[in-house]
């Protein structure tokens, strides 16, 4: 969906032999070699980074043009340019001022999270089956250890063990920013927040405290991200370092990794070799987010999470979220929740109730903005002409704000900022309408855990699947929006956020009740319990959502940690027309101590078109097909088996493509196998299915007819689109800014629709002779 980054004039040259199954000396013979060819030709390097365990490489600095010289050096299996990875960012990432990263408020961090009585700060673990493993199964990861690779962890956070190093919840970690020991995240919170979902714990005063997934888990902190601007204006992450993050992991005894990080690319990186080796030869289980790119369409997961041997994690809508309320003094009856991104109510000194006012977007340019001053003003993000942020920051002064927004997981930044949902802001307007004068009690500084809109659906950021090689990604899911956990006690010790990046550590938080409660399983067989008993669930449009947006469905922690029932593969690949192969095999095995009798069936998924030419090509543009020729045709050589105790019997499985689908689309079909037990007592058990009904190859590689698409960046500070019918366009390259001298110039705009491995633009004279590329 978009172009990765590379750091310019690095490179990683991998080298041939692999160090899972070649000597310590053939390593070091190749790395000799590669130095004495180096001298031998003259080529001047700097050398950055060295791997001889775990992978066989070395990252270079180097004039590019003599990247081609060194590819034909002996050993060097291929030059590549170091990627540069992102973290996953939260949807609307909190900003703070810079003065205020170096102060300690002992007030916030002795803060716990005020919440009303009767209400569960942790209701989210209901819906995924985390509340009954803590009070039936009594796991809590104890001793499990989960390596975090992120911004590092805040270990001073009261949550977290408030600590770091032997004896503390933080045992482990490296800033690999700093070349230092010491893992702490001091300004971004994202490394933080991600431990709390997955084993924070804080009980003070015996309240209803916040409690993460496996809060007896022993962490590692390994910080590959720094704040802006403190390392070398360096904004990304290398790849390099990732990798060398990951090796120390595992040389730490991390058991489950997680990876809240990453960009659109392919799954061949080296990284991407790296967590295959891994997982496959230590066990090691990575948990990877799937990518925040949901509202561009299809093909949109995030590498690593599709590496083969990684568990990519899709985001699903929580059912609650912590609310606060505001209530008219004159009419008690009529109260407004509120959400704020810091897990508090809002706050005002010497005062009680506080007049409210809609502030009129279209037409801010005309209104007298001193009306406005020491107000609640109500800004609706649903309004198109909308008045510029930068005017209203500079004209208004109020006191507070509660934004509506279209997209319930963007959540305001700055204090005294609130998000109310649609449905309680048409409440509000009109109720204003009849009260001009309205002013509200914000006294009330309890949290309410508050049923929403579109409980427990896919969230609309998460990304889509399939892979560029059409295989199953996300796996599976779990709650990522408007997630409540830890951040670093200096800015504020609790906040809400949205993201994969925190469904991902859920899915670690469950692999670590499971490793506590059965030892240390391979990858496959953690994988195949994830997502053998994860339940599909319905989306936004009260339909079954396909496969390639939850995986296999909802994480089901508890069942799959009761189950003595699994089925292999744990998910089939049917690939498009041209590669389609409808033989497989589910081979059913059973744990138990007493014979088994499954029933077998089908449940299709809406097959879905993602190139009807809109964009975005969210769950709201996507085509949705839905009757019965629509749907892949599924036959069993036998729909009801019996398996004996601690045995596995193998059935075969027919699959037809759909054969009524429109041929002027490009249709995914999806589904799932459901391997029920006639035994009430015992869990349902599913195998997601998914393919394309077209050939792979005529996928239309750009979004809509528009791209690409010869623009100005600059002329009238606006793209200036070249339309199809006017395809020759005469630029005149102005120089905009004599004293940067900075000029206009012509680019090409590339909107991808399908992945590619390359993208060349020629450029051309007015003879068509070439003048580069």
């Amino acid at each position: 969906k978009s172009s990765h980054e590379t750091r310019a004039n690095t490179f990683y040259v991998k080298f041939a032999a692999s160090p899972f199954t070649s000597s310590a000396d053939h390593i070091e013979a190749q790395h000799a070699n590669f130095h004495k060819e180096l001298n031998k030709r003259g080529i001047d390097v700097k050398i950055k980074d060295v791997f001889k365990r775990y992978a066989n490489g070395i990252s270079i600095e180097i004039d590019e043009r003599h990247v081609k010289r060194i590819a034909e050096i002996e050993h060097v299996e291929s030059v590549e340019p170091v990627k540069i990875y992102k973290r996953i960012n939260p949807i609307k990432p909190i900003e703070f001022k810079k003065e205020s990263l170096n102060k300690r408020n002992e007030d916030d961090l002795n803060r716990t999270i005020l919440i009303a009585p009767n209400n569960d700060i942790n209701s989210v673990h209901e819906i995924t089956g985390v509340k009954k493993v803590h009070e039936k199964l009594r796991l809590s990861g104890k001793g499990v250890k989960v390596g975090i690779i992120d911004s590092g962890i805040d270990y001073t956070h009261p949550a977290l063990g408030g600590c770091f190093g032997p004896g503390c919840r933080v045992a482990f970690g490296y800033d690999f920013m700093k070349d230092t020991n010491d893992p702490y995240d001091n300004c971004i919170g994202h490394g933080t927040f991600v431990a709390g979902i997955i084993g924070g714990i804080d009980l003070r005063d015996n309240g209803p405290g916040f409690v993460g997934v496996a809060p007896n888990v022993i962490f590692g902190a390994y910080k590959v991200s720094s704040c802006p601007n403190e390392i070398d204006g360096e904004h990304g992450i290398l790849e390099t370092t990732v990798m060398k993050a990951v090796i120390k992991a595992v040389d730490d005894g991390m058991e489950i990794i997680n990876m809240s990080l990453g960009f659109a690319g392919d799954d061949r990186s080296n990284l991407a070799i790296l967590i295959n080796e891994f997982a496959k030869q230590k066990g090691i289980i990575f948990i990877v987010s799937a990518g925040n790119y949901g509202e561009s369409g299809l093909f949109t997961i995030a590498m690593p999470s599709n590496a083969q041997n990684s568990i990519s994690v899709g985001s699903f809508e929580t059912d609650k979220v912590i609310n606060f309320k505001a209530f008219d003094p004159k009419n008690p009856k009529f109260v407004i929740n509120y959400i704020t991104k810091r897990a508090l109510a809002f706050t005002f000194k010497n005062i009680k109730s506080i007049k409210v006012k809609l502030f009129p977007m279209s037409k801010c340019l005309n209104y007298d903005y001193n009306e406005f001053n020491d107000t609640i003003i109500i800004i609706d993000y649903r309004v198109k002409n909308i008045c510029p942020e930068h005017l209203m920051q500079k004209t208004l002064n109020p006191r507070g704000r509660f934004v509506i927004s279209p997209r319930p997981f963007d959540l305001p930044d700055k204090r005294n900022r609130a998000i109310i949902d649609s449905k309680q802001a048409d409440i509000l307007i009109k109720y204003l309408e009849k009260n001009p004068n309205l002013e509200l009690d914000f006294s009330d500084k309890y949290g309410y855990m508050e049923y929403k809109p579109f409980s427990v659906v896919p969230s609309a950021f998460s990304s889509w699947g399939l892979t560029e090689e059409l295989n199953i990604k996300p796996e599976i899911s779990a709650p990522g929006q408007l997630m409540l956990s830890s951040f670093p006690v200096n800015l504020s010790p609790y906040v809400v956020m949205s993201g994969t990046s925190f469904s991902s550590p859920y899915i670690a938080g469950i692999a670590a009740l499971y490793i506590e409660s059965f030892g240390k399983q391979s990858f496959d067989q953690l994988k195949i319990a994830f997502m053998n008993y994860a339940v599909p669930r319905k989306d936004r449009n009260h339909l079954l959502a396909p496969v390639i947006i939850q995986g296999a469905g909802l994480v089901d922690a508890f069942n799959m940690l009761k189950a003595t029932s699994f089925v292999y593969p744990p998910k089939i690949n049917l690939n498009d027309t041209v590669h389609f192969n409808g033989s497989h095999k589910l081979n059913i095995y059973n744990s138990g101590r007493k014979e088994m009798k499954y029933k077998l069936s089908h449940i299709p998924a809406p097959s879905i078109n993602g190139y009807n030419n809109t964009s975005p090509r969210n769950y709201i543009n996507l085509e949705y097909f839905t009757k019965q020729n629509q749907y892949a045709n599924v036959q069993f050589d036998n729909d009801q088996i019996a398996v004996p105790p601690r045995s596995s019997v193998e059935v075969s499985v027919t699959f037809i493509s759909p054969r009524e689908l429109p041929m002027d689309g490009h249709f995914f079909y999806s589904g799932w196998l459901e391997i029920a037990p006639l035994d009430e007592k015992m869990s349902i058990m599913t195998v997601p299915y998914a393919g394309l009904a077209d050939d792979a190859r005529s996928l239309p590689l750009f979004q809509t007819p528009t791209f690409p698409a010869l623009v100005s960046l600059f002329a009238n500070k606006t793209i200036a689109r070249i339309k199809e019918e006017d395809p020759i366009k005469t630029f005149t390259l102005k120089l905009l800014n004599e004293t940067i001298g900075l000029y206009d110039y012509p680019s090409v705009v590339l909107n991808l629709a399908t992945p590619t491995q390359m993208i060349i633009t020629e450029i051309l004279d007015d003879k068509q002779s070439l003048l580069g590329w």
